[in-house]
């Protein structure tokens, strides 16, 4: 067997192999970098709901691979899952058959419900409180809008900044699709050293937050008597401690997470609310700390 195997060049596939060990019913979460904070707090929080209930979990990792995720789709429905919690990364399709919830990410065109980030608003928050310290030449560092939170990150700042009547003194760094604190640190180092760089930094993450930071450190550049700096999340929940202190929108992983379980549940039981189109978006608390050059 083995010796065929080598023969046609088989590669088993990891899920397909975890899904025949274990017994339903079970659910699937699909997300695209199960190493980023947000994702690991809300992926624990949503498998704690899911277990209460009775249900075994599968965790499956796309690495950001649209293909990866689609395979995985196709391998939960043929393995007959109950359902999957879903952050999609360019792999949905919509004939997906199979009962499911959006978090996080999800498809436009899709009618299955979905929870994620009040992204604009809490973009606008953050600009319109550099606004208010007086900078005009602000910079929005995030990741390409291939995915729900960069896209909506990205507009809203657009917006946020045109709303201010500085639409031309806007900038933006889009870091590449991994959502990386190295990719952010190049993207910042590339913003500051513009002829005329910005005085304030949005970071759409909390990786761009560190790596936004380092950036500006490796500059010469002090923190915020220099250049201000905001976050749209709490770097590992230590943005309090940093030097100097972070301020951030400190948004709500663990409610996602079990907001999305709790829907999925719903529509396990009473299906037509799979369908329904429902949408729910957790808004995110503004700290205020020094790094914005508030003391």
């Amino acid at each position: 067997m083995q010796a065929a195997a080598a023969r046609l060049d088989y590669e088993p596939d990891p899920v397909a192999r975890a899904l025949r060990m274990r017994m339903s019913p079970f659910v699937g979460i699909v997300v695209p970098d199960i190493t980023i904070p947000f994702f690991g707090i809300a992926v624990k929080a949503a498998q704690d709901v899911l277990e209460e209930a009775g249900y075994q979990v599968l965790i499956v990792n796309t690495h950001r691979d649209g293909l990866r995720e689609r395979d995985a789709l196709k391998t939960l429905l043929s393995s007959r899952a109950q359902g999957v919690l879903l952050a999609t990364y360019g792999g949905y399709e919509p004939s997906l058959r199979l009962p499911h919830v959006f978090f996080a990410n999800f498809a436009e065109a899709a009618t299955a419900p979905r929870i994620a980030l009040s992204n604009r608003d809490g973009i606008r928050a953050l600009v319109d409180h550099l606004v208010g310290h007086g900078h005009e030449r602000i910079a929005y560092v995030g990741g390409m809008p291939g995915n729900t939170s960069g896209s909506e990150r990205l507009a809203a700042f657009s917006e946020a900044m045109a709303a201010a009547g500085l639409g031309a003194r806007a900038l933006t760094g889009l870091s590449d699709a991994d959502w990386s604190v190295e990719s952010s640190q190049r993207a910042t180092t590339e913003l500051l050293a513009l002829d005329d760089p910005p005085t304030a930094f949005v970071a759409g993450s909390d990786n761009f937050a560190l790596g936004t930071l380092k950036a500006i450190r490796t500059s010469g550049r002090r923190i915020p008597e220099d250049v201000a700096l905001v976050a749209f999340q709490d770097p590992d929940r230590v943005g309090g401690i940093l030097e100097p202190a972070l301020t951030t929108l400190v948004s709500q992983e663990e409610e996602l997470g079990a907001q999305a379980a709790s829907l999925l549940l719903q529509g396990l039981s009473r299906s037509e609310l799979l369908v329904s189109g429902i949408e729910v978006r957790l808004p995110a608390r503004l700290v205020i700390r020094r790094s914005c050059g508030c003391e």
